[in-house]
Order: C-alpha cells, then structure tokens, then sequence
C-alpha cells in the first residue's frame, strides 16, 4: 500500500496537472463561443479536467485513511464525502457520510471530521460549488460528457462622465412626460420607455447593448468556466489542508 505522503503527492500532482490544462481549455472554450459550438476534444478535455480534480480529493481522502482510518473490509472503498445539492447539515450528519467513506476517521481525528464538515457547501466557510461539481462528476464518469447549451443574455448599458446605470433581461423603464434621468453627464428625456430590445434616447452620453454569452451543463444548468475556476482553486485548498492537517500531527508526535 502506498505511504499517506505518497497519496497526496499523487492528489498535488493532478492538481498542478489540472493548473497546466486550464489555459488551454479557456482558449478552446473562446475558440467555441465564436463558434457556437463546442467541439469533441473540448468536451473531452474538460471531462478530463474534472475527473483529475475529483480523483485529487478522492486521493486526498485516501491519504487521510491511511493514516487514521480503520475498517473491517480487505478492501474499502475510500472515497471524498461530500454533501449533495441542497443537503442541510443535519441530513448531512444523520446520513453517516463522512464514515461511510472514511471509516473510523472521526474517532482518531476529530478535528479532520470537523474540517470536513466545514468544507461542505451547507457551511458558512464551505464550497458552494462541491456538490455541483461531485454531481457532474458522477453523472459523466463512465460516459461522454453531456454537451452544454449555449446561453445568451443581453445587458443595457447607459453612461455618461463615469457614471452608468444597467438594465438586465425583462428590465423595463417607463418615463413619463416632463420627467428625466440624469447620468453623470447623459440625460434620458421623458415621454419614452425603453429595455435591452429598445434602447432609450439619450443626450450627452452612451447607450451600449452588452451581449454576454456563455457554455452550460446540460445536467444542471451550471456555468463551465466559472465551475472549472472554482473546482480548481477549491480542490487545491481542500487537499493542502488535508494534507496539512494529516501530516502535521505524525511530525509533532
């Protein structure tokens, strides 16, 4: 069996892996956007992406059993405890997760249990993004990631001397005769009504239609690149601490 330090040079290694990939995977992603669409070996490449970075907790897991886990099974399946989309606490705690997946951890190091709660995105300090990212992770695991849909949304942009006022999706401003609205240096006369389908007339400034378009997962709706950034910054943090926590004990000893 490998040393707990191994593992987590192993979870560290996919980690800087996946920090090598993410440029690349950002530039495709643009390439795709102009596109609009997005090819085999992107979706390829971000089913690899995430993979590593699931497969970087379930190792930084492992390292923690390794050292402080017991279990009656040969051979037990260890594996990163997470909370699923909208679990609370209580549900979390009563479902046994955490030892369920790393058998015998919470007696020997309590404070590794507690750590592992507080990561969970039901906790103030948690990642909101772990049981979207685990969920996406579990539905593509055995197959072709599911493409994502492209979505637009349009933005109306008003500015004038620094100042400026937006109008997102289903916004509306109606004006009425006689009155205005002033915006650093652009004014917005009265008698108009106006949303991102139909601009305002305005004197002195700028009016600006803002496209802002975007790839998401089919399975739940979530953004690709903000998720990606987010399962990447968050699964590097997640196994520093475990390996902190794990290995700094055995060095006080």
């Amino acid at each position: 069996m490998p040393t707990s330090e191994g593992t987590f040079d192993d979870a560290l290694e996919l980690v800087r892996h996946a920090e090598q990939e993410l440029p690349k995977i950002r530039a495709a992603y643009e390439q795709s956007l102009d596109a609009r669409s997005i090819s085999s070996t992107l979706l390829i490449e971000i089913k690899n992406f995430c993979e590593n970075l699931r497969s970087a907790l379930d190792f930084a897991a492992t390292g923690v059993f390794e050292r402080y886990g017991t279990s009656k099974s040969a051979r037990p399946r260890i594996y990163f405890p997470y909370a699923s989309p909208g679990q609370s606490r209580d549900a979390f705690e009563i479902s046994g997760r955490i030892e369920a997946s790393l058998p015998g951890v919470a007696k020997t190091r309590p404070d590794i249990a507690a750590t592992l709660l507080d990561m969970q995105a039901f906790s103030a300090s948690g990642y909101r993004w772990l049981p979207t990212f685990m969920e996406i992770t579990n539905e593509n695991k055995h197959q072709r990631l599911t493409p994502q849909t492209r979505k637009e949304q349009k933005e109306l942009r008003i500015s004038g001397l620094g100042a400026s006022m937006s109008l997102g999706q289903g916004a509306s401003i109606s004006m009425g005769p006689g009155t205005s609205i002033s915006i650093g240096g652009a004014i917005i006369r009265g008698g108009q009504s106006f949303d991102v389908n139909n601009p305002p007339r305005v004197q002195g400034g700028k009016v600006e239609l803002i496209t802002w378009v975007s790839f998401h997962f089919s399975a739940n709706d979530a953004p690709v690149m903000p998720l990606l950034e987010n399962a990447l910054n968050g699964v590097r943090e997640i196994v520093t601490k475990l390996m902190s926590a794990s290995l700094w004990l055995a060095i006080t000893r």
